[in-house]
C-alpha cells in the first residue's frame, strides 16, 4: 500500500501530505513496483470521464478534453520529458550537446514536433477505437505507459549522477520490474477473465509499448551511456502511443 502510494503521489496531483520520500532516492525506486496500478488508476478516472462524456460529445472531442485531462492529472511531467528526450536524440549528435538540449528550460522544434505528433496521432487512434471499447482503452494506456518506464529504467543505469531521476534510476532494479510486471499481468487477467475478447488488443498493446520502451531506452544508452528521468519520461509517453497502436490494430 505505501508503494501505492508513493507512486500516486509521484506521478499525479493527488494531495497525499502524509506520503514521504528520503532523499536518497531509494523509496522512489521501491515504488516504482505500483507504477502500473497507479497508471490504471489514472485510467480508471480517464475511463469513467470519457463514458460521460462520450454520451454528449464527439468522440474526437472527447480525446482531445481527455489528453487535456491526462496533462492535468500528471502536471505534464511526462510531456516534458518527451519534449527533452527530442530535443536532445534527435535534436543533437554529441552527448554533451544533448545533455545541454535536454537541461535546456525552453521547448525547442523536435521537441515541440514531437509532442505535436504524439497528441495527434494519440487523438485519432482513440477517436476511432470506437464508442464502446474506448473506456478500456483509456484505462489500460496509462498502465502501459507507467509499465513502460519501469521495463525501460530496469536495464539501464543513470547517465550522470544527478537530479531525481538519476536517484530513481539508481535504486531501480530487476525484481522491481518482476513486480511491477506482476502487478499489471493481474489487472489485464482480472479485466480478461471479465471481458475474454479484449485479452488479445490488451496483450498486443502492451507487448507494443514495452517493445517502444526497449528500443528508446536502448538507443538512449548507447548516445548518452545511460537513461535520464527525462528519457524514462518519454518512455511512458511513447508507450502510451504504442500501447493505442497495438489495441487498434488487433482489432481489425
Amino acid at each position: 500500500m505505501n508503494s501505492y502510494l508513493r507512486a500516486l503521489s509521484f506521478l499525479t496531483i493527488l494531495p497525499l501530505p502524509f506520503v514521504r520520500f528520503s532523499p536518497d532516492g531509494k523509496e522512489l525506486s521501491a515504488s516504482a513496483a505500483a507504477f502500473p496500478l497507479a497508471g490504471a488508476t489514472i485510467g480508471l478516472v480517464l475511463a469513467g470521464v470519457g463514458w460521460l462524456l462520450s454520451r454528449v460529445l464527439p468522440l474526437m472531442a472527447v480525446a482531445v478534453i481527455l489528453l487535456f485531462l491526462s496533462f492535468i492529472l500528471t502536471r505534464g511531467l511526462h510531456f516534458d520529458g518527451l519534449a527533452d528526450t527530442a530535443d536532445g536524440l534527435i535534436g543533437t549528435t554529441s552527448r554533451d550537446k544533448a545533455f545541454k538540449a535536454m537541461e535546456d528550460s525552453a521547448i525547442g522544434v523536435m521537441g515541440a514536433v514531437m509532442l505535436i505528433f504524439v497528441t495527434l496521432l494519440k487523438i485519432i487512434l482513440l477517436s476511432e477505437i470506437g464508442l464502446v471499447l474506448l473506456p478500456l482503452a483509456l484505462l489500460f494506456m496509462p498502465m502501459a505507459g507507467r509499465w513502460s518506464i519501469v521495463y525501460g529504467g530496469a536495464w539501464f543505469g543513470p547517465a550522470r549522477d544527478r537530479g531525481l531521476g538519476d536517484l530513481f534510476l539508481r535504486g531501480l532494479n530487476r525484481i522491481i520490474l518482476l513486480k511491477a510486471s506482476i502487478g499489471a499481468v493481474i489487472i489485464i487477467a482480472v479485466v480478461s477473465w471479465l471481458l475474454p475478447a479484449m485479452l488479445l488488443p490488451v496483450l498486443t498493446g502492451s507487448a507494443s509499448a514495452l517493445l517502444s520502451s526497449h528500443i528508446l531506452t536502448l538507443y538512449a544508452a548507447g548516445r548518452l551511456g545511460g537513461l535520464t528521468g527525462d528519457i524514462l519520461g518519454a518512455a511512458s509517453e511513447m508507450g502510451e502511443l504504442f500501447f493505442l497502436i497495438g489495441f487498434y490494430l488487433a482489432l481489425l
